[in-house]
Order: structure tokens, then C-alpha cells, then sequence
């Protein structure tokens, strides 16, 4: 019997004989601690007994499976067998019909039949040998039936994936949704992270499902009822999603760990991964969302640095030059060209940039990439460099690294600012208004005076309740990122960089009561001058708009993220910069 009857005899034979058993009050006890290092309970032991049963009857191989771990069966050396007895057994026993078998089937290469058949008594030297020498491409057949419905899905390399339900077979595919907006997608949420966390919280996508069932979930990527299914986790183990990447595949579903690199599980019981399944337009900005999608190799680096510093330009000469024996095309701004050569400085080209200096060349840095999602690598040849990753004598080290996509990233929030000013008309009795969006802010946007030694007065909202009046010598809404820069220096608390808020912190207050403010990222701060004194709004100490009385100011979290190769902890950076320890 060819592989596809076999996988639906076993997942047929299962739906059966499992029905009678749900509800059952003892189909709930556990039995054991799996092969996998979970709970066994009786129904998924019934159920994988049922399976072996029938594998024993009709073919012959090598099953790997959560509860048994890994066996032979029958006479013969066909097929190695992926199964997933029950998947979303808490489903199944409280009767929720999102639970189903799951199987999949590759087949034994002649050459390593005979190998096996002369080490068939040591299950041990079988396990390695399958785990070395065929991974989770290998298998061509894969069978997801939901138990509940009777619905039916399965893949063939090479034919395609279909979909059996009512009597109807029907060849399915993923569709080819580009909005992420409009998108359903299915969650595995155990072990809540902060980019999932925000995830949600932003509503990022039209709606969230979470149905239990992760082979189930991704057929329904494929099948039409979800646009992506994602497990940002390291724990998408090779039985949970066997079956459903064949089935996957074959209906053009693109499926990469979060890093958007593709799998290639070894078929080991104890392989895991994190995952994504959509199409490519959806994959490409889930991974820009929840991974590094830049784990593949850079297309071209963008190189930014302290011109007036000796120094930081002859490390830039140094890293052009490694660059150019690695292959690896660059970009600079036109006063290094005339050094290093190389093509002029174009963001819509690069997949890094390398910032060389202080903590203002890498604001600078993050304001050229303007909102693009390009990874920030910022090198320290600065007095401070609070936003500096990496030292002198790292940087050959990382640009490897990041060539062979061995890093992480670090996501940082910024800050943005609507100002509303005022125009009076004089000729009418009512004003109008003008609205001007600035830059997005990286460390802090500052009101201060225009005028030297003269205070400003503002009102303060929170989500339009007026929380405080301030008079002061400017006020600072700083992001976590900038709480170690001007706020810090103002009084403010030092905040982690992953911590989602800003802080409101008033420079030199005239009432003792006016302490700074730790608030939520998801708020709307306003602030509304009052006196009649020119004042300035000033971005990441760099860019200035002039307000005046009566004009309101409404920052909010941006939309933009900046991006940075991680190095260091943030604690490691607070000893160098500020010598806490």
C-alpha cells in the first residue's frame, strides 16, 4: 500500500475508534512522561497504539512519535513514519472540535536500508543515523485530519495539497493577501513575549485566532481560513507540524522560523523551532515584526561617521577596505568617497548601516534611515556613546557576524509630535489651524525656551486630562531609549529600552512638586504653552520647530521603530558609561 493510503488508513482508523472515548472521564488520566518529556495521557496513548496497529498491518519502517519516542515496525524498511497521535488533546477532551491526527511519511533511501537492517537491535544508532541523514524536507506525504469535523487535508510532493471534506475534494493553496491589516492569524501564545505582547495590543492584524491545534492552524493557512499562523517560541517540536509542512508546502505556503530562514528539522523527536506560515508578502513583514529578518546575507552596508573625528574616518577606511575583501558592496557619504570609493549613500539600497562616532552620529544614523527598517550597527568613537554597541576592536568581528547572520536585533521604540498651531484671523471671530508632523524622535524631543534664563509655562494632558501645570525652563518627553540621555541629567529615572513608555521630565521646575513622569507608550501626551515667550521644540538635539502660546503639542508613539545589531546588555552599558558597580 503506497504512502498516501497508509497515512489515511492510520488517521481514519484513529477518528473512528477515538470518538467513543471523548468525554470518557479516564481518557483524561496520565499515564506516563512521553518520550518528548510531556505528559502522556490514556486518550494519546489509545490513540498512537491504534496507529501502530495499523502501521504494523500495512507497511513496514521506522516510527517517530511523542509518546514512544522511536521504534521499528513490520517487516519491511519503506517508510520513516512523523506522527502526532492527538493534536489539541485538551481540546479533544473538553469537547472543543479543534482536534485532530497528524502524519507524515518520507520514505527510506535504498542505499540505507540495508545499514539499518544490520543495526535494527540498537534503536539508539538508528535514531542518530535517521536524525543525521534525512531532515523535514525529506518527507512527501503529509495527513491532518481534524477528528472533530472529519475534514480531511494531505499534501504529495510534487501534486499538490487538497482538502476532502462533505464528500468534495477540493485542491487548496494559500491566498495571496498583502495587507497585514486585513489578515486572520492564528497564535501560539504560551510563554507571552514583549514583541508578541505588542503584537496584540496594537492590533496589528484584522483579528487573532487561537485555536489549540497547531497542525489544524496551519492547514487553515493553506485552506483559506487563516492568513498566517505564527509561534514565535522555540518550541514548535518536529510531531506538532510534520504532516501540516508537507501539506503547507505543497499548497505554496512560505514557512521560515521567525528569522525568515527556512526549516530544515532533522527528523529528531526533540527538534524545535519557532514559525511562520503565510504567504511571502505576509511572511516578510511578520519577520520584520517578530524576528531578524536580516538573518540572511546583507545586500549592501551604508557606512556613516564622525567626519571631524581622525580617528572614526580611518576606522571607516579600514572597514571599506574589509569590506571590499569580503565582497560585501557599501555605501558613504560623499567626503568618504573621495577616500574609499565605493557608491554614494542611498537608504533605499542598503540592508545595514554602520554608524562610526558618538551617540549623535548614531541619531543621525537613525534619522537617515527614516523609518525604514534597517538594523543600525553603532560603533563607539565617541566620549559616551550610551547608544554605542560595539567597541573599535569589535567591529570586524560583527560585520562577520552579520554576513553569516549570526546576531540578534534589538528593537527600539521612538517618539513622534504633532504641533498645532494656531492662526489667527482677524477678520473673522474664529482661528484656524495648522498642523505640522515632525521627524520621529529616537532619544527625546525637548520644549525649551528660545530665549535664555526665561521660564515657559504648559499644561500637561494625558489622554486630554489635564494631569499637572508646569512652569520650568523647558520639559522633556523622553523615550526608554533617551532616559539615559537629557532626562537623565534632568532628574528622570533610568528605564530599560524594552520597558514600553516615555517620561515627562521638567527641566530646572519652579514648583519642588513637579517630578517626572513615567507613562504608558499607548498615551497621548499634550502639552499646551501658555506664556507668551518664543520657544523651541527640539528632536534628538538635532532638528528645531519654534511654537509659541497657545500652540499644542501631542506626542505619541511613533509607527517607526530604529533597529540596532545587539551587543552588550543595557547593564553592561550603564557600568561603562555611568560606573554603577
Amino acid at each position: 500500500m503506497e504512502g498516501l493510503k497508509i497515512a489515511t488508513k492510520v488517521v481514519n482508523e484513529i477518528d473512528k475508534k477515538i470518538k467513543p472515548l471523548i468525554g470518557w472521564e479516564k481518557a483524561d488520566e496520565i499515564i506516563k512522561i512521553g518520550a518528548d518529556g510531556t505528559p502522556t495521557k490514556r486518550i494519546d496513548l489509545i490513540a498512537e497504539n491504534i496507529a501502530i496497529n495499523v502501521l504494523e498491518k500495512f507497511s513496514g519502517g521506522i516510527l517517530i512519535s511523542e509518546e514512544i519516542g522511536i521504534r521499528t515496525f513490520g517487516r519491511n524498511l519503506d517508510y520513516i513514519v512523523i506522527l502526532d497521535p492527538i493534536d489539541g488533546t485538551y481540546n479533544a477532551l473538553k469537547s472543543i472540535p479543534i482536534y485532530s491526527t497528524s502524519i507524515a511519511i518520507a520514505e527510506i533511501k535504498g542505499k540505507d536500508k540495508k545499514v539499518i537492517r544490520e543495526n535494527s537491535d540498537n534503536i539508539n544508532w538508528i535514531k542518530d543515523f535517521i536524525a543525521n541523514n534525512y531532515t523535514i524536507n525529506d518527507l512527501t506525504i503529509g495527513v491532518v485530519k481534524n477528528l472533530a469535523t472529519g475534514d480531511l487535508y494531505y499534501g504529495v510532493k510534487g501534486e499538490g495539497s487538497f482538502l476532502e471534506k462533505d464528500g468534495e475534494k477540493i485542491k487548496i493553496k494559500v491566498e495571496n493577501k498583502n495587507d497585514l491589516k486585513d489578515a486572520s492569524v492564528g497564535l501560539f501564545v504560551y510563554g507571552l513575549s514583549n514583541d508578541l505582547l505588542e503584537f496584540l495590543k496594537e492590533r496589528k492584524v484584522k483579528r487573532v485566532r487561537l485555536f489549540g491545534s497547531m497542525a489544524l492552524e496551519m492547514c487553515y493557512v493553506v485552506s483559506g481560513s487563516l492568513d498566517a499562523y505564527i509561534n514565535v517560541n522555540e518550541n514548535s517540536r518536529l510531531c506538532d507540524i510534520a504532516g501540516a509542512y508537507v501539506i503547507c508546502k505543497e499548497g505554496n505556503a512560505v514557512i521560515t522560523n521567525k528569522n525568515g530562514k527556512p526549516l530544515n528539522m532533522k527528523l529528531n523527536l526533540m527538534e524545535k523551532t519557532s514559525l511562520i506560515v503565510s504567504n511571502k508578502h505576509l511572511n516578510r513583514k511578520l519577520i520584520a515584526l517578530f524576528g531578524n529578518r536580516w538573518a540572511v546575507k546583507p545586500t549592501k552596508f551604508g557606512i556613516v561617521v564622525r567626519e571631524d573625528k581622525k580617528e572614526a574616518v580611518n576606522l571607516a577606511v579600514k572597514v571599506c577596505k574589509y569590506l571590499d575583501k569580503k565582497g560585501i558592496p557599501y555605501c558613504v557619504e560623499p567626503f568618504l568617497r573621495a577616500k574609499v570609493g565605493g557608491n554614494p549613500l542611498n537608504i533605499s539600497e542598503i540592508s545595514h548601516i554602520i554608524a562610526i562616532g558618538g551617540d549623535g552620529t548614531i541619531l543621525r544614523a537613525s534619522k537617515l534611515v527614516d523609518g525604514e527598517t534597517i538594523p543600525i550597527i553603532a560603533v563607539n568613537m565617541g566620549k559616551v556613546g550610551f547608544l554605542a554597541e560595539f567597541y573599535e576592536d569589535e567591529i570586524f568581528k560583527v560585520i562577520d557576524q552579520v554576513i553569516y547572520g549570526n546576531y540578534e536585533i534589538e528593537k527600539r521604540s521612538k517618539l513622534s509630535c504633532k504641533i498645532i498651531k494656531t492662526i489667527k484671523n482677524t477678520s473673522k471671530s474664529n482661528n484656524n489651524s495648522k498642523i505640522i508632523k515632525t521627524p520621529s524622535a529616537l532619544n527625546e524631543m525637548v520644549v525649551i525656551t528660545k530665549n535664555p534664563a526665561k521660564i515657559l509655562e504648559f499644561d500637561v494632558y494625558i489622554n486630554d486630562t489635564l494631569v499637572e501645570n508646569v512652569r520650568a525652563d523647558g520639559i522633556i518627553i523622553s523615550t526608554p531609549t533617551g532616559s539615559t540621555a537629557y532626562s537623565l541629567s534632568a532628574g528622570g529615572p533610568i528605564v530599560e529600552p524594552s520597558v514600553d513608555c516615555f517620561i515627562i521630565s521638567p527641566i530646572c521646575p519652579f514648583k519642588l512638586s513637579s517630578r517626572p513622569l513615567v507613562v504608558s507608550a499607548s498615551n497621548k501626551i499634550k502639552l499646551k504653552l501658555k506664556l507668551e515667550k518664543p520657544a523651541l521644540l527640539v528632536i534628538d538635539g538635532n532638528v528645531e520647530y519654534e511654537v509659541g502660546k497657545d500652540d499644542c503639542l501631542i506626542f505619541e508613539k511613533s509607527d517607526d521603530y530604529a533597529y540596532f545589531v545587539k551587543g552588550r546588555s543595557f547593564y553592561d552599558k550603564l557600568d561603562r558609561c555611568l560606573g554603577l558597580k
